[in-house]
């Protein structure tokens, strides 16, 4: 009886998925939103989360960033919160919010801040956290359709805790290496076109990132859980700076 059920339930959920990932800006635009709220949530109660307003030096900085987004046709709007942990962190927690810790933030100069926060951005501009929702959303619809027909209760608002809860997960795996890349370069690119800041700033946080990947501290390892260091990283990043500095 499970084998004649269970195969027309994988050729239709074979059928459904490209339907589910194509609808990707209503099936996941209002996720992402609630996911963010979620995660700010969690964050509050595990550290102690305060979000940068006008008068904090991290929200100048941030300021600087967005205003040259904004003139290059980026409409998301992005907002800093700092976490009082001695954790070396940043994070891209959807819906343009941006959560750095004390612990990698006090490393800093203030371009090295910018190009942290830059390559943030560049996760949400570049929709990586909608994109891994989008490309789990066909595995989990079909655990849900698979639920139903073995009798679990479900109701709406199930789906809706359960896809929230897939996508926290999500960011606490981190984004990919092509990902990482994308954010890399984007942050090179947003630092070029601003007059605050140099793309030296990038070049310095990534040397600063490749002495921690040395150290066995845990308050460091989290942040290459979170963020997987592609092997050239430096060298890919001057590449496209030398490119940006010759016109290209």
């Amino acid at each position: 009886m499970f084998k004649r059920i269970y195969i027309p339930v994988l050729v239709m959920l074979v059928l459904i998925a490209p339907f589910l990932i194509g609808h990707r800006v209503d099936a996941t635009s209002s996720y992402e939103q609630a996911v963010a709220e979620e995660n700010l949530e969690r964050l509050h109660e595990e550290y102690d989360l305060r979000k940068m307003e006008d008068g904090d030096f991290e929200w100048y900085v941030l300021d600087n960033l967005a205003r040259q987004a904004r003139a290059d046709g980026v409409d998301l709007e992005f907002s800093l919160y700092y976490a009082d942990s001695e954790e070396v962190n940043g994070l891209y927690i959807g819906d343009g919010n941006i959560v750095i810790f004390a612990g990698l933030a006090d490393l800093l100069d203030e371009e090295e801040l910018a190009a942290l926060i830059a390559h943030e951005m560049g996760h949400g501009v570049h929709e990586h956290l909608e994109e891994n929702l989008r490309n789990n959303l066909g595995l989990f619809a079909g655990r849900f359709l698979l639920d139903r027909l073995f009798g679990e209760e479900a109701a709406s608002s199930e789906f809706y805790q359960r896809f929230v809860g897939l996508a926290m997960n999500l960011m606490d795996r981190g984004f990919s290496r092509e990902q990482e890349r994308e954010a890399d370069i984007y942050a090179v690119e947003l630092l070029h076109r601003t007059s605050e800041y140099s793309t030296d700033g990038m070049i310095r946080l990534l040397e600063t990132l490749d002495d921690l990947r040395g150290r066995r501290d845990p308050q460091i390892l989290e942040l290459f859980n979170t963020h997987p260091y592609p092997e050239n990283r430096l060298e890919y990043t001057r590449e496209r700076i030398a490119e940006l500095e010759s016109g290209n």
